[in-house]
């Protein structure tokens, strides 16, 4: 009955009825309950002293519940060791500080003490924080302790063990109530890598089967009709987002039969058929304009069962992942899967290849093109594509169903057992999915690097030229001083023999090498941001926090005191984030936060007084509207920073009666001081070393450039040197393109912060999207010519046009680095550069020229290799047509610098209006 009244019941009540019956809601909701009850419970809370109810805050900041079992299990261990390692610094500061005040009293020393200690702890916290993301919330319970622990007065050593003990106790319970109500609602298993990876294969599967659809839909076997295609920045952010999730989960606890390392090459296969599928194959079908026999129908029928048999391998790989990684054991009636798919697969390859070939034979032998300057027909080069780029989706799917056949057979052998990480500066480098989804995209540029002010190598080698020849000259003169000069003594010769040594010993090569290691070491530190970061969160807790360490008698002490100034830093260090962009977004949420939690623990301690019941009810009764913005919107921070204000607000009045404080003002004045550390701590980075994500999204795009125009020089360095292309140049091209992928990776997670960051001058942000899809776009066709090339005959089709190629590659080679220069200066682009279209023109036409002469029987047939070079003219031609929009791109950025500016005269009445992309030289 109820789930018939669920099933009619309106989508808002169905999406209610699931969050709240969501395991990771219900951990929430019975931590909070737990914890409430302890923290109220007098005879246990007394050993939290007047501030136990710090442990609800500390619990929903650091220990709150996690998607499973194994996450909150980790993050109890890591964030227990940085509170223990907080309270122990801060005690032992303390300690120094109270032998200190035993001997000279309360003396500026004494304060110093403790004040440093801070500033060294919250140092090093945002050192790790930046450097090690995995202990971000460990660090930052560090600096939580310490402000509370180091701010408070120092008496004697018994109160400061006293005060010591309290922490820990509310660390413990915080810890250990939120971990006890996940053992038992969570469960034990974290498969979100499989089924993310089944989504992405599932996704292509569409994109393909939408394609297939067009042309014989009544083909293909249990096909859904009418399937959506899929945009093409959805399918780069799920294969993106595998990346992220495969370094989450090969650190994380879970239970298991398989290991999921076993499916990290799937990684790359996703990534290559995505790449392929990004535009839609036009599967060659027939014409009315054309006759059946025509060269372009001929592909219908290969194309269109290829396309068959990849999509139901896909399927098969899908399918595979979720049982190995889902189910104990697999079922009898899916283990022919994988065989029969891959028979299926070799089969319709097999068959392709044969159709391909006998195309070529009858190309050959009807010598269908007739001499002199006839084309080829438009859809040739399509369709000789299509056919190629199915052919690499067959390739990579076949190793993706061998990897799946291991992966099965290693499921069928093996036992459920307990797959852990080992830590290690690798672990703690990667930023685990609590802390991800937590904090909704704030770490987004962990790895973004910023453009060192160094010496370029050939400037340094020319200096060290420079030395070493004026070394060798001084050498030599001080010869001819000792030969064929009278000798010099007394203190002339000393200085001039001293000076000539130190010269001597500081341009020696080993002192020369010594030098510039130091100078990139130097370097390399000034320009550090996690250094950066550090130093912010040192200094920001320095100077908000300079009141407390003031003389009792001052009046920024008793103001500190009596308002409970650590609020201020709290928020501080929880706001500061690693760019100004992330900052800000995380500063208007936990402002919005703020006044939420603060209008309701206003209204609702009206209602609870001093009663303890009524307290905890009506927290938890604040834990559904808070879990649903954490745990179902992106904007997270907002309920995090609501739930930490209310615990100061309702339990003041139960632990400390006697503090005659009216509520509403209690609750302004909570609200105000967290949002004074919102305020500092956003104005801190934007005014203290700024990371402006317009700046590191332009210096992204110039390394982007960069890195396509050496993989394109590397893949065409057969046209400029003849020696044979080795394994080391094969492993340059492959880390190029991954190095490229991270770059645009970088580049889409800056353009998303780009919006929060505020600026006078209005951002471009269309612009820049643009020039992210032609980045895609260009690193996409490289990767393909890559593979194509390697099918292309050297000596008929790629030495015969050897002076076309270097023409072209020349031209797209000479826009990459204008474009590159122009993103880094931000100068204007040179009206005229060379025309690649023109180059491509002069390249086809060569090459048309050299398949006509190979029917004529002037040179060797090509036979299949033609469909390659086909494809690898439609790929030449998409690739220019991409370079002449990166250059258009560029223009409208940054203007032209034109060789002659027409002035026109200005009208009468009119003002003179400059256009803003024309700037004369």
């Amino acid at each position: 009955m109820a789930s018939v009244l669920l099933y009619s019941s309106p989508p808002f009540v169905k999406a209610m009825y699931s969050f709240i019956s969501s395991r990771r809601f219900l951990a929430r909701a019975l931590s909070t309950v737990l914890c409430s009850i302890l923290v109220v419970f007098l005879p246990f809370s007394r050993f939290g002293g007047q501030s136990a109810f710090l442990a609800i805050t500390i619990k929903e900041l650091v220990f709150s519940a996690q998607e499973n079992l194994p996450q909150q299990i980790e993050g109890t261990v890591l964030h227990l060791v940085g509170g223990l390692v907080g309270v122990a610094l801060s005690s032992f500061g303390k300690f120094l500080a109270s032998l200190t005040y035993n001997r000279i009293g309360d003396a500026p020393l004494t304060r110093c003490i403790p004040a440093l200690t801070l500033a060294f702890i919250c140092f090093s916290a945002g050192w790790l924080k930046s450097r090690l993301p995995r202990l971000t919330f460990a660090s930052r319970i560090a600096c939580f302790v310490s402000i509370w622990l180091l701010t408070s007065d120092i008496t004697s050593q018994q109160r400061i063990r006293g005060h010591a003990l309290e922490f820990v106790w509310m660390v413990v319970v915080a810890a250990t109530t939120s971990l006890f109500s996940c053992m038992i609602i969570l469960k034990w298993s974290s498969t979100r890598f499989a089924v993310e990876l089944a989504k992405a294969l599932s996704e292509l599967h569409n994109c393909l089967h939408s394609s297939l659809e067009e042309h014989g839909p009544d083909n293909v076997s249990g096909a859904t009709p009418n399937l959506s295609y899929i945009a093409p920045t959805e399918l780069l952010k799920r294969s993106i987002s595998l990346d992220t999730l495969y370094q989450q989960a090969s650190f994380e606890l879970r239970v298991g039969r398989v290991s999921v390392k076993l499916l990290k090459p799937l990684i790359m296969t996703v990534e290559h058929l995505r790449r392929i599928l990004s535009r839609r194959l036009v599967i060659p079908g027939p014409s009315p304009e054309t006759e059946e026999t025509s060269v372009v129908e001929a592909f219908h029928k290969p194309a269109l069962e290829l396309g068959i048999a990849l999509s139901q391998s896909m399927k098969a790989i899908e399918e595979q992942v979720l049982a190995c990684y889902h189910s104990s054991s697999i079922g009898s009636e899916r283990k022919p899967d994988i065989p029969t798919s891959q028979t299926r697969l070799s089969r319709a390859v097999n068959t392709a290849k044969e159709h391909l070939q006998q195309i070529c034979d009858d190309l050959d032998a009807q010598k269908w093109l007739p001499s002199g300057d006839a084309q080829f027909p438009s859809k040739t080069s399509d369709s000789c594509a299509c056919m190629i780029f199915l052919l690499q989706m067959a390739q990579e799917l076949q190793f993706g169903l061998r990897v799946m056949q291991e992966i099965r057979e290693c499921h069928d052998k093996s036992k459920p057992r307990l797959w852990h990480p080992r830590p290690s500066l690798a672990w703690l480098g990667v930023t685990p999915s609590m802390v991800s989804t937590d904090e909704a995209g704030t770490f987004l540029d962990e790895n973004t690097l910023e453009i060192p002010n160094l010496l370029s190598e050939p400037e340094a080698l020319q200096g060290i030229a420079e030395h070493t020849y004026n070394d060798d000259r001084d050498n030599g003169y001080i010869k001819n001083l000792t030969t064929k000069e009278p000798r010099i003594t007394g203190r002339r010769f000393s200085a001039r023999w001293f000076r000539s040594l130190v010269y001597s010993t500081w341009n020696h090569p080993k002192a020369l090498k010594a030098r510039m290691r130091l100078s990139r070491f130097l370097k390399a530190l000034e320009g550090s941001p996690h250094i950066r970061h550090a130093f912010k969160n040192g200094v920001g807790v320095a100077l908000l926090s300079l009141p407390a360490f003031l003389a009792d008698d001052a009046p920024g002490r008793k103001w500190f005191l009596s308002s409970y100034g650590q609020w201020m830093i709290i928020s501080y260090v929880w706001v500061l984030e690693t760019n100004t962009g992330a900052t800000l977004r995380v500063a208007y949420l936990r402002l919005c936060g703020t006044i939420l939690g603060a209008t309701y623990a206003y209204t609702a301690s009206s209602f609870c007084k001093s009663n303890a019941y009524v307290l905890v009810a009506m927290v938890t009764l604040a834990e559904l509207p808070i879990s649903w913005i954490i745990m179902n919107t992106t904007i997270s921070p907002m309920g995090t920073v609501a739930a930490i204000t209310l615990p100061p607000i309702l339990f003041t009045p139960y632990f400390r009666p006697h503090e005659e404080v009216s509520t509403w003002r209690m609750a302004l004045l909570r609200a105000a001081l967290i949002s004074l550390g919102i305020v500092a701590a956003l104005l801190v980075n934007s005014l203290l070393f700024p990371r402006h994500c317009r700046v590191l999204f332009l210096n992204t795009v110039c390394r982007t450039l960069g890195l396509s125009n050496q993989l394109l020089m590397n893949m065409g360095r057969d046209l400029f040197h003849h020696t044979p292309f080795s394994a080391v140049h094969k492993k340059r091209n492959y880390k190029l393109e991954r190095e490229i992928r991270d770059s645009l990776h970088r580049l889409a997670i800056l353009l998303k912060t780009m919006d929060d960051e505020a600026s006078l001058v209005p951002k471009p942000m269309k612009r820049y999207r643009q020039i992210l899809n032609v980045l895609h776009q260009l690193s996409n066709l490289l990767t393909s010519l890559r593979k194509v090339g390697q099918h292309i005959p050297k000596k008929e089709v790629v030495t015969a046009v050897s002076p076309q190629r270097r023409e072209l590659v020349s031209c797209i080679c000479i826009g990459l680095f204008a474009s590159e220069q122009v993103f880094r200066a931000r100068q204007p682009l040179p009206q005229f550069l060379p025309s690649s279209r023109i180059a491509f023109i002069a390249l086809e036409r060569e090459v048309e020229e050299q398949i006509l002469q190979s029917y004529q029987g002037e040179h060797e047939s090509l036979g299949l290799s033609l469909i390659y070079v086909f494809a690898e003219l439609d790929l030449l031609a998409e690739l220019v047509d991409t370079m002449d929009g990166l250059v258009e791109l560029t223009r409208h950025l940054f203007g032209t610098s034109s060789w002659l500016k027409q002035l026109n005269p200005t009208p009468m009445g009119t003002s003179g209006i400059t256009n803003m992309h024309e700037e004369s030289m």
